[in-house]
Order: structure tokens, then sequence, then C-alpha cells
């Protein structure tokens, strides 16, 4: 049986750079992760996750390649848990964290 889902998706109205996603990024990772190089698998662009295109709101967080429009990612908060799905992302790079 099915769990019903707790989190309603209303859609997302505005567009916005990748720092925008940085508190949620933060959260997820425990660094910051707009400094992160993106490498898209499409367009083959690489930038800073910062320089993304985002659409966020409080149940998920799409980042977009800022050449081609292609998703590079995708959260989604539903029932107190997070579902992180890789899309069109090629590579992801950013700094060791120094033990």
């Amino acid at each position: 049986m099915d769990t019903p889902r707790t989190t309603h998706h209303t859609g997302h109205r505005d567009r916005v750079d990748g720092n925008a996603a940085g508190g949620l990024l933060l959260e997820l990772f425990g660094t910051d992760m707009t400094t992160a190089r993106a490498s898209c698998a499409h367009c083959e662009r690489d930038a800073e996750l910062a320089d993304a295109v985002a659409e966020l709101d409080d149940a998920c967080l799409i980042l977009l390649c800022r050449g081609c429009g292609h998703t590079l990612l995708t959260c989604l908060r539903d029932d107190g848990r997070w579902t992180l799905t890789i899309g069109g992302l090629a590579r992801l790079q950013w700094p060791a964290v120094p033990q």
C-alpha cells in the first residue's frame, strides 16, 4: 500500500541563479557547493553551481544548465526525507575539506 504524500508541489514560478540554492546545498552536502564545478552532460558547459539556473520552493530544488537548459540535478523533500536525482551532470567537483 502506498503511503500518502504530505508535501504538495505547487509548481515553480521564479527562476533565480544557483546562489539561491546555497543554503539547501549546504544542508545536503555539509559544505558550500555554490563554487563546485558542474559539467553538463548535454552541452559540456562547465561552470560553478552558482551560475546554474535554479527553480526553488519549499519542496523542491531544480538546477538547470544555463547553457542548454537541461536539468543538472533535482532535490525533492517529501515526508521528512530528501531525494537527490542527478540528471544531466557529467561531473561535479568541489574542494576536499581538510582533515
